[in-house]
C-alpha cells in the first residue's frame, strides 16, 4: 500500500530519481516499505512570476510526511483520503492568514563580509578555478517603499514588488519565492543566484563532503526532519485538496517549522555558510529550474544532504518551502 505522502510526492513530480534510477527506487522502498515503481509522476503546472494567487493557492509541491496515516483506500494507485470535516476547512490557531507579519523588523543591515566579500557573504577560493562569494545565511527580502528599504513579510510571495535580497543571522528567511523572483532579488542587491557548481562547492566544502558539516549524517544538526508535514498539521487532514494550498502563509509560521537563520549553529559548511542543508529549498541559477539542499521536512528523498536536488518545477514555481541565497564574483 502506498502511503499518502509518498503518493502525493510522486503525483506532484517533486520526487526526483526513484522513477528512473533503480538504486534510488530501492532506497525509497527500503525507507518506506512501499512499492513506488508503478506510480506515474506528473509535474504540476508552474506558477507565473507576475500573477500572484491569493494566499494558499500556490501550485502543489507535496514533500514527505513521515507520520501520515497509512490506512487509506487505493484506487488505481492514487490514495483517496477521507473527506475532512467542516472544521478542517477553516483556518484555526494563532496564525492570521490575512496578516503580513514582519519578524525581521529592526534587524538592521547585513554584517560585514568576510575576506573582502560584500556584506553578509563569505569567500570560496580553495579548489575553485575562480573565487566567489556566497551568502552566509538564507536570504530574506527588503521592499522598496517611499525611497527606503523596509522588511518584507517572509511568509508572502513578493509578486511584482521591487525587492532585494539580504543575508543576516537571526532573520526569518524568505519562503514562497520563485526562481525568477529570487534572481531579480539577488540582482537588486548587486549579486546573483549561485550556479549549481558554486552552490555545491559552498555546501560540500573543499573536502567534498556529503553534508555541510562532514561525511556522515548527524541527526538534528540541521533543521531537516520535522515529524509531520506542515500542511497536514495545519489543515488537519491528509486529503488531496491540501496539496493545492502550499502557498498558505501560515505553514511556515507553525511551531518547529521554518527556523531563523543560524538557529542551528552546527549546520555550517567549511567556509561559514549556514543552513545549506534543510530549512528551505534554495534556488540555483539553472534556467530549467533547480532547487537544492532539501527543507525542514526532508533532506534525503531527492538525494542526501548537499546532493539533494529537485528539478520537477520551472523557475516560475513557488511554495512555502522554496527559498534562496545569493552568490557574487569575489572583488
Amino acid at each position: 500500500m502506498i502511503r499518502p505522502w509518498l503518493a502525493a510526492l510522486l503525483l506532484s513530480g517533486c520526487l526526483q530519481g526513484p522513477l528512473t534510477d533503480p538504486a534510488a527506487a530501492a532506497r525509497v522502498a527500503v525507507d518506506t516499505g512501499d512499492v513506488v515503481d508503478e506510480v506515474d509522476a506528473a509535474a504540476p503546472a508552474a506558477q507565473g512570476d507576475v500573477a500572484v494567487p491569493a494566499p494558499g493557492d500556490a501550485v502543489a509541491q507535496p514533500i514527505a510526511d513521515q507520520t501520515a496515516a497509512e490506512t487509506v483506500d487505493v484506487v488505481g494507485e492514487v490514495p483517496v483520503a477521507p473527506a475532512p470535516d467542516a472544521a478542517a476547512l477553516t483556518d484555526a490557531g494563532p496564525c492570521d492568514p490575512d496578516a503580513k507579519p514582519s519578524p525581521n523588523a529592526g534587524l538592521g543591515p547585513a554584517p560585514a563580509g568576510q575576506a573582502g566579500c560584500p556584506p553578509g557573504m563569505t569567500a570560496i577560493s580553495q579548489g575553485v578555478a575562480k573565487a566567489f562569494c556566497v551568502d552566509r545565511w538564507e536570504a530574506a527580502l527588503q521592499l522598496q517603499q517611499g525611497g527606503a528599504w523596509v522588511e518584507h513579510s517572509p511568509y508572502w510571495n513578493p509578486g511584482a514588488l521591487t525587492v532585494r535580497a539580504i543575508a543576516r543571522p537571526g532573520q526569518v528567511p524568505q519562503g514562497y519565492i520563485s526562481g525568477k523572483q529570487a534572481q531579480v532579488a539577488c540582482q537588486a542587491a548587486g549579486k546573483r543566484l549561485c550556479t549549481d557548481a558554486e552552490w555545491l562547492r559552498a555546501c560540500k566544502g573543499p573536502a567534498g563532503t556529503t553534508y555541510p558539516y562532514g561525511a556522515n549524517l548527524q541527526a538534528k544538526v540541521c533543521n531537516d526532519s520535522r515529524a509531520q508535514h506542515p500542511a497536514i498539521e495545519y489543515f488537519g487532514t491528509a486529503a488531496q485538496w491540501i496539496w493545492s494550498k502550499l502557498g498558505h502563509p501560515c505553514l511556515n509560521q507553525l511551531p518547529k517549522s521554518l527556523a531563523k537563520t543560524g538557529a542551528h549553529p552546527s549546520c555550517v559548511a567549511a567556509e561559514g555558510a549556514m543552513d545549506l542543508m534543510g530549512n528551505l529549498h534554495e534556488w540555483t541559477a539553472d534556467p530549467a529550474g533547480t532547487f537544492r539542499g532539501g527543507f525542514y521536512v526532508d533532506t534525503k528523498l531527492n538525494g542526501p544532504g548537499c546532493l539533494y536536488a529537485t528539478t520537477a518545477h520551472d523557475t516560475g514555481h513557488w511554495d512555502y518551502s522554496t527559498g534562496f541565497r545569493c552568490c557574487a564574483d569575489k572583488p
